[in-house]
């Protein structure tokens, strides 16, 4: 019965380690095949980045949303719905720019809600509220 016991666990051994082999050399081929046909069969957005840009999405209902892109050159106020995509309207791309560049980016919010948390006192070095008067400057 040992001996039996022995030699099924020589096989297993034996099955595990051709098993982790051959899982080995498929993502190894895989990882290879992504690498080379990535580059030939790149998508069109890699190529014509600049070509189209979503500048806002204001989503009005599950289905319906209203989009603000640049598309060569022009600055398009365009619909979608269950019906498919309408443009709308033609935009001043000057103005667009404007009062995008005036909103504070994803990136600013972040850093500014970090130096305020960074700002407030540790536990235990003050008992003063956050919205308290001498918190807020006020005179």
């Amino acid at each position: 019965m040992a001996g039996n016991g022995a030699a099924a666990g020589a096989s297993y051994g034996d099955l595990l380690v051709t098993s982790l082999l051959v899982l080995g050399a498929v993502c190894i081929a895989a990882f290879v095949a992504v690498r080379v046909f990535g580059r030939l069969l790149a998508t069109g957005r890699a190529r014509g980045a600049h070509l189209l840009d979503v500048v806002a999405r204001v989503p009005l209902e599950p289905r319906r949303s209203l989009y603000v892109v640049e598309v060569a050159g022009k600055t398009l106020l365009v619909g979608t719905s269950e019906m498919g995509l309408s443009v709308l309207t033609e935009l001043d791309g000057a103005e667009v720019k404007s009062r995008v560049a005036s909103q504070p980016t994803f990136g600013e919010l972040v850093r500014t809600a970090w130096t305020k948390r960074r700002a407030k006192p540790k536990p235990g070095e003050g008992a003063n509220p956050p919205e308290s008067p001498a918190d807020s400057g006020g005179g």
